[in-house]
Order: C-alpha cells, then structure tokens, then sequence
C-alpha cells in the first residue's frame, strides 16, 4: 500500500514534497536504516511518512522504524501501512533487550512545536524521555542523532535582531516565561553530551513557528487565525512590534532530508520559511489582500510585544544549499483552502498578477482561430500536451496552466505553415527561425504583436519577438528498429543542445566530460545557421520512410519521453473544450500514460504553479479579452472572419 491510497493530497503534499524533486542525492539514503521517535507528537508521523515516501518513489529500500513507549502512537496510523516490509514498530523496552541492530539515523522530533505544559513533571518527563532514546542510539549504535527543536529556546529578543544558532536572547529563569527556554536548552544539550560518550554524531533542526496544511501541529494563534479567515470568522490578534520567524512542513522536511544527505554534522540550524519573518501586521495584510471579504482580523494595541515567536536567522543551512521554497503567502492559501474544503481544487490565487483568466480566453481565441484555418484547408490537427491533459481531465485548461498546444504529423505541420501566414490576421506573427532570424526556437511559435510575454530566457532577447505565445509542433517520424530510434534520439538531443547552448551562450554540460567537450567544440566551430540546418535534418531525417511505425517529440519537452507508436495518432475524436469541441487522438488514453503515467493523478497542490516563468507581461489591449460572439460554443462557427481581431 503507497501513500497516495490513503492520504488526501494535501497530507501528500508534504509528505512527497522531497520525493518529487529533482537533482536531489537520493542514493545517498539507499539500504539506510532509520529510526523514529516523537511520542504522540504529529512532527513523528510526518518523518515516518516522509521517509516512507521515498521508498514509494525512488526505490531506496530504506528501513523505518517507529519508537515509543507504547503502541499508542499508532492509533494516528493508517493499519494499511502498518503492513508494508519496510516499516516495523518497536516499544522502547523491547529495544534494550536487542542487541543486534544498527540505526545509521535516529530523528527524535522532540518538543518542536509541541505543547509544553509548564509543570515540573512535564519538565523532567521531557529529558527523561529523551535521554532513554539517547541511550537507545548509543545501544544500537547510531551513526547520527537528529533532533528538531524550535524557536522558543531563544526566550525574548530586542526588537529588530534576528537570532543565529548560537546567540542567546533574554532569559529569566526565576520566572513562567523561562520554563520553556530552559527545557528547550537542556534538551538540545543533551545529544552531544551523548554522542560525545558513545561516539555518534547529531545535528539540531531549530524552526520557527511551524505552519502546514493538513498537519496537525498542537494549534497556535496562528493556525486558529486562518481557520477563522477560512470560515470568515472574526478573530482579534495582537499588533506586535517585533517580528516572527515561520516556517511551512515543506521546508522543515526539506531540512531534515539535507541533514541527513548533505550539511555537516555536530552543529545547530536554524530552519525559516521563504520572506516568513514578519510581524502580525503585516501577516495580516498578506491575509487581507488574498482574502479581502473573509478577513475580518483586528489587531489589538498593547504596551508590551506578545512574544508569539522571535525572529530567526537561517543564513547558515541557506548558505550550505538548503534554501527555503514556501513563502508566507503560499503556507496562507495552503492552509486556508484545506480548511474551507479541502475536496475542492486547489488553486494558487495570485498567478500571473491576477490575469491567468484573461491568458487562457486569448489562448482559447488561439485555438479557435487554428482549428479555423486546419477545416479551411482540411489540415489535421490534435490537442497536444498539457492541453490535451486538460481537455480530458478537465474539460478545458487546467486551472494552473499558462499555455496551449496543438501538435500535427509533418505533412500537415508544412501544410500549415504555407497558409498560416495568409490565413492569420496582420496583428499575429508566425514565429520560425526562417520568418526571425534571431529566433531558434525548433517549433512554431504563434505570436500576438504590441504584447509582452517573455520567459526567463526569452527576455535575453528583447529585440526578438516576445509577444503572447500559441505553440504549434510536428511529431516527427523515426526508425522501426529499437536501434535506429535510439540513436535517432540521441543525435536529435544533440543537435538542440548544440542549438540552445549557442543561442543562450552557455557551455554544454550533460555530465559526460567527453561528450560535452566535444559538443563545447562543435558549437564553437560551427555557425548557427549551420546547426538549425543540421537540427532541422535531424527531425525530418525519417521523413519519407512509407512503413513508419513510430513517432517522437522532437521539437518539444517531451522528446525526453522517447518514441511512442505512430498508430496513438491514426484515428481522431472529438473532445469537450472550454465548451467547444477540438481534436484529439482516438488512443488518446495510451498517448497520455506515454507522456505522463497515470496521467488522471492530479500534481500537488504546491506543484500548481504556473510552467513558464514569465518576468515581462504586458497583455496591451487583449487586457480584457474575450472569444467573440460570432463563434458560438460547441465546435459552430457563424462565419468565416478571424477569432484574435487585428488591433
């Protein structure tokens, strides 16, 4: 049993969110064997699912134990998963009785956010408990101990300063205010005393006040903020004049993983989200603005800061690589929509300044105007990519995509080209490397004028056209043999590489030495214009082949993804659109599981940004655009005029 049969997506959001990265040094956890403990504190179960998640999606044969002192702490437990061979469960007293067994990691989650009750037998139950899983490490010889704490071990802290692993702030021991400091302290103390006895090493994650969507944190002012902005509830919060440090589960996870596979041992980090250090005030604004009509927050004056948190410095783990993903207006949303209903589709709010609407009715005006050209001139056409992924599973865009694709065999591709530029109105460019020569870009680009819509790599070339893109791409014929599609590939992937690189001016690096020397060498000797050809070839190298039984994306993303079978693409359907009715392949279930496996599994809610990182956005005056009238919905067009008018 995996994860993703029994946590809702928001649970597996967190709990994959390492898991789905990529570049990350999986290998270096494979064959572990990792022990758990946290008593009845959610931060336990997360790890273990955490850790779980990694078997699920990389293979790593990673052995997780949970530890307690009693089986209590497996009520919060699916059965299911109590099932699996690489999770097994032991009581605290059956793991002094063996003496066979080895942990290369023990993550104890401690009092991190925890509830502390400021009782002397809570105080010393706290040490007690960890000094016997201390003793467990050292018994079962422990490569590493882990232990997370927070950000209440600083006590207070003057206005403005934002505390580093190793300063202290202002601790009155004689008073309640220093319980919490004080067992915070001598908890973190207490492993390298250990460790240094029995010769195993630790790391300590300090966050700040942690934050998550269905994570099930002991409730903070905070966490009962949103729920109350969720329901539209009143709430009254102090205005504070210092600033908090917070931090989301993502990156308290993130952290963990890094601890375990790349930051250095016997030291102490602190652990913050991404711009997460901010004063009530200003997290309340960020609240208004997303949720202007449900926040009905006051701020309340005080004489004195309510020291709800401290602020936190995490230069340190920062520097080592581990950089924080999720910001406070991303944990907000999170949080807020799995509180409201959590069935619904999440959605990012604030995407592309509020105009994502607005992008996809001018890409729908695109498709409509192709879809006009292709039956004019009995040109075949499909849906392709993400927005054939949308037609099926959404019956439009999906909700967080930001372009729109059509794809076509090569035949038709040409076909297109030749009237394209005829077909289309003045105010749409057809972007080829032949119709620009500035433009390399393998596939054909449909381009609005006087807009702007750059990527990150486009705006290197602002005298190149960047206005609103529609993209148009062949499926290229390869070889019948596995051979012969093999190296067809290869080359295809080399001649774009040589391409890109030349064009984005940057050294070929594909992690061969050889290979990208001898590529770094070709695209220096040879001109560009010389290497569009040779990719261009390439493309069409099995052009005329008659019995052709594969297919590949050469022009695009997908190319990756290999060769899929010529007859995914013989037969065509219509589908529902955005409330009209567009092409696409009969087998379009065998294309998609090509593409993207069980493709009717929806991404992530933090993975629902959108795809192309746009830095210049200028809609000019389709602002406000709309499909005309003179197309009415279900596939009739009235006439025979253009959808995207001529500015």
């Amino acid at each position: 049993m995996k994860l993703k049969d029994v946590l809702n997506e928001y649970e597996l959001d967190w709990a994959t969110f390492v898991s789905r990265q990529k570049d990350y040094p999986f290998e270096k956890l494979k064959n572990k064997t990792i022990f758990v403990a946290g008593g009845q504190g959610f931060l336990a179960k997360a790890v273990v699912y955490f850790l779980l998640s990694l078997n699920d999606e990389h293979n790593l044969n990673i052995s997780v134990s949970l530890v307690s002192s009693d089986s209590k702490i497996l009520t919060g437990f699916f059965p299911t998963l109590m099932k699996r061979d690489d999770f097994k469960f032991y009581t605290t007293e059956m793991l002094t009785d063996v003496n066979n067994l080895y942990a290369d990691f023990f993550i104890y989650s401690g009092c991190c956010n925890k509830r502390l009750y400021r009782t002397p037998e809570f105080f010393m139950e706290e040490i007690q408990s960890e000094k016997g899983l201390l003793n467990i490490a050292a018994h079962i010889k422990t490569g590493k101990f882990l232990l997370l704490s927070d950000y209440r071990i600083y006590g207070k802290v003057d206005r403005g300063v934002m505390q580093s692993e190793y300063e202290n702030g202002h601790v009155d021991f004689s008073s309640r205010v220093g319980f919490e400091p004080e067992l915070l302290q001598t908890l973190e103390s207490l492993p390298a005393i250990y460790g240094k006895q029995y010769g195993f090493d630790y790391t300590i994650i300090r966050t700040g006040i942690a934050l998550g969507a269905g994570a099930e944190f002991d409730d903070s002012i905070f966490t009962d903020m949103l729920k109350a902005v969720a329901k539209g509830e009143t709430y009254t919060i102090v205005n504070s004049t210092h600033k908090y440090s917070f931090v989301y589960i993502h990156d308290i996870i993130k952290a963990l993983f890094f601890s375990m596979t790349t930051l250095d041992s016997n030291t102490v980090y602190n652990v913050v989200g991404k711009d997460c250090t901010l004063s009530t005030c200003m997290m309340t604004a960020i609240i208004h603005d997303l949720y202007p009509e449900d926040t009905k927050i006051t701020l309340s004056d005080s004489t004195k800061d309510p020291c709800y948190g401290v602020a936190m410095n995490n230069q340190k783990i920062t520097c080592m690589g581990c950089e924080p993903e999720v910001t406070m207006a991303d944990a907000i949303q999170l949080i807020v929509q799995y509180n409201r209903n959590k069935e619904e589709t999440f959605l990012f709010q604030d995407n592309y300044q509020g105009k994502l609407e607005t992008i996809h009715n001018i890409l729908l005006g695109y498709l409509l105007e192709v879809d006009r050209i292709c039956k004019k001139h009995n040109i075949r056409y499909f849906l392709a990519g993400g927005t054939l992924l949308g037609a099926v599973r959404h019956h439009g865009f999906i909700p967080w995509d930001d372009d729109a694709d059509v794809m076509m065999l090569r035949e038709d591709y040409e076909k297109f080209l030749e009237v394209a530029s005829s077909e289309l109105p003045n105010n749409i460019f057809v972007q080829t490397p032949k119709s620009e020569s500035l433009n390399h870009c393998v596939f054909t680009k449909l381009r609005i004028n006087d807009t702007m819509f750059s990527t990150a790599f486009t705006s290197r070339h602002l005298k190149m056209h960047n206005g609103i893109f529609f993209d148009v791409l062949s499926h290229d014929q390869t070889a019948n043999s596995k051979l012969g599609r093999k190296i067809h590939l290869q080359l295809t992937l080399l001649t774009r590489s040589l391409v890109f690189n030349k064009w984005y001016g940057r050294r070929v690096d594909n992690g061969h030495k050889v290979q990208s020397a001898v590529a770094n060498m070709l695209k220096v000797i040879f001109p560009m214009k010389f290497l569009d050809w040779c990719q261009y070839k390439c493309l069409r190298w099995f052009e005329n082949k008659p019995d052709a039984k594969y297919l590949y994306d050469g022009m695009g993303r997908n190319v990756y993804k290999g060769d899929f079978l010529k007859s995914y693409l013989d037969e065509v359907i219509y589908w529902d659109f955005e409330g009209y009715r567009f092409p696409i392949p009969k087998e379009y279930d065998s294309y998609l599981r090509y593409l993207y496996g069980d493709y009717r599994e929806m991404i992530s809610p933090w993975d629902r940004q959108t795809s192309h990182s746009i830095v210049i956005m200028d809609l000019g005056q389709y602002g406000s655009y709309n499909v005309p009238a003179k197309y009415k919905k279900n596939g009739a067009i009235l006439n025979d005029s253009n959808v995207i008018d001529e500015a």
